[in-house]
């Protein structure tokens, strides 16, 4: 198989050395890799025996030597890239399969990519807090200058003294915050900053796919629910129904992908799919059959020695 014009073979387009195509699957609007075509743009790709000194012994679904060009696999998104031998090679052979560290790849690749997009959106919330946190406690903080101006201005506008405490909307809600005792203004910013730090060990914890961080998500996304509810059916809008949908969106996603709380065989069965999806078995279900059979004869087999 020839290389694209960018010295990278087309993932499923056909394997090094193979008379028949790979994998496609002619007339899709996108590849069916496309999370690990994202993650290999994003970081390069993962390839082993680039620093050994030979690839002789090598197992040949993983690098090769074909018409004297080295080729590697990515691990990844299974396309085979061309690299030349290492002036000083870290060692002498591609490391065996159990010294090889897989990275993320299907299913298990766009629950990662799924589970950042959550924690970004937990990001955004943390700012939004913190922002808030500072707004409150500054305002505590000059509360009565800030009174004082507050008065001088809708004195202004409105002609008179006694006149702003008849103002609606959202000036009168302005001069509500004045009524509103210091105390009870501190323990609101408190709680805006528990709030903030509740959402930032979400955030953290999703970023790095841990189990728990799942659970405690699920559980501050849906004890929020009926209070969007209730904002809702006060004073209906649309960002309060994107709101809603989103939170309720993510629980759905983390209570039925990830299989809480013993959901669809729970954490036994979200275990048994990671080894299944992240193993060297499907790493072996995307390698052709021409391949698999050479790599069964051994590597001689493989390069058509």
């Amino acid at each position: 198989m020839e290389p694209s014009p960018t010295g990278q073979s087309r993932p499923g387009q056909g394997w090094p050395g193979q008379g028949r195509p790979g994998q496609s699957q002619p007339g899709r609007a996108r590849p069916a890799n496309r999370y690990e075509l994202l993650s290999c743009a994003i970081s390069d790709h993962v390839l082993v025996g680039t620093d050994a000194a030979s690839l002789a012994g090598a197992d040949p679904a993983l690098a090769r030597e074909v018409d004297g060009t080295r080729w590697h696999r990515c691990l990844r998104c299974d396309g085979w890239v061309p690299r030349p031998a290492p002036a000083e090679p870290a060692r002498d052979d591609v490391p065996e399969r159990d010294d090889i560290e897989l990275p993320l790849r299907g299913p298990l690749l766009r629950d990662r990519y799924i589970l950042r997009l959550i924690a970004v959106d937990r990001a955004i919330h943390v700012t939004v807090l913190i922002i808030l946190a500072v707004i409150i406690f500054v305002f505590i903080g000059n509360r009565n200058g800030l009174r004082h101006d507050y008065d001088e201005i809708m004195a202004s506008l409105t002609g008179g003294p006694n006149r702003p405490d008849e103002l609606t909307g959202l000036l009168g809600y302005f001069r509500h915050l004045f009524l509103i005792k210091p105390a009870h203004l501190y323990y609101a910013g408190l709680l805006v900053i528990g709030y903030a730090a509740l959402e930032a060990t979400e955030m953290v914890g999703l970023w790095l796919a841990k189990r728990w961080a799942e659970y405690l998500t699920f559980l501050a996304t849906v004890l929020l629910v009926p209070f969007e509810v209730y904002e809702m059916a006060e004073s209906f809008g649309a960002f309060k129904l994107v709101t809603f949908l989103l939170n309720v969106a993510i629980a759905v996603y983390l209570l039925v992908a990830k299989r809480l709380f013993g959901l669809r065989g729970g954490h036994a069965a979200e275990h048994r799919r990671r080894v299944e999806l992240g193993g060297w078995a499907a790493v072996d279900r995307a390698t052709p059959e021409t391949v698999a059979v050479a790599q069964s004869a051994g590597p001689a087999a493989a390069s058509g020695s």
